[in-house]
């Protein structure tokens, strides 16, 4: 017989082992699924740059004003601290004038006066026949304000801190660029309430 006319043998299929059985489960089959086309790619990114152009201003719109809310509200504690740290010091101090970054201006004269009495509505009453009243103080020194740049606060009467925590009161004006904020200090405490 020749070669054209005979029939293919056909093998017995081979045994498979345990090993290669095995292997076959461990192996992914083949995937069938394609990758991104070039114009969904292209579309994802434009969609992701123009949320970012979108999100970033207002990113640092909102890190401005976490920065200008925490610098008021240290601004804040320091002007409530101070009659503390008049008594701590055990001096008394004076709050009078124009204080900026590098403190207190010098050279803008003094609007108010330190007086020679305090205001009447503060004296105390004795159980003598005679009124006593609180003199201002004698070696009082000027209050030494940390302020951020820019800022600016105006005191147009004087605020006296004494040495045992008393504050007489009055007002301060915090000038933030051409923006405005009026505190009151009430005596005896002097707590910065922001006026509206």
């Amino acid at each position: 017989m020749s070669g054209f006319c005979q029939k293919p043998r056909l093998t017995p299929p081979r045994a498979r082992t345990h090993v290669a059985g095995a292997m076959e489960k461990l192996m992914p089959a083949p995937s069938h699924t394609r990758g991104f086309t070039l114009l969904e790619v292209v579309v994802v990114l434009v969609i992701v740059s123009m949320t970012a152009a979108l999100a970033f201003p207002r990113l640092s719109t909102m890190a401005a004003s976490f920065t200008f809310a925490t610098e008021r509200d240290s601004f804040e504690q320091t002007l409530n601290g101070l009659p503390y740290a008049a008594l701590r010091s055990n001096s008394d101090q004076i709050l009078l004038g124009t204080y900026t970054e590098a403190g207190r201006d010098m050279r803008k004269p003094l609007r108010g006066s330190l007086g020679d009495t305090l205001d009447p509505s503060l004296r105390t009453t004795s159980l003598l026949a005679n009124a006593r009243e609180h003199l201002p103080p004698v070696n009082a020194s000027f209050v030494a304000f940390p302020l951020p740049s820019g800022w600016q606060i105006e005191v147009d009467e004087p605020i006296y801190y004494r040495g045992s925590g008393f504050c007489t009161g009055g007002r301060v004006n915090l000038f933030i660029g051409r923006v405005e904020y009026t505190y009151q200090l009430r005596p005896p405490l002097c707590r910065a309430e922001l006026v509206e």
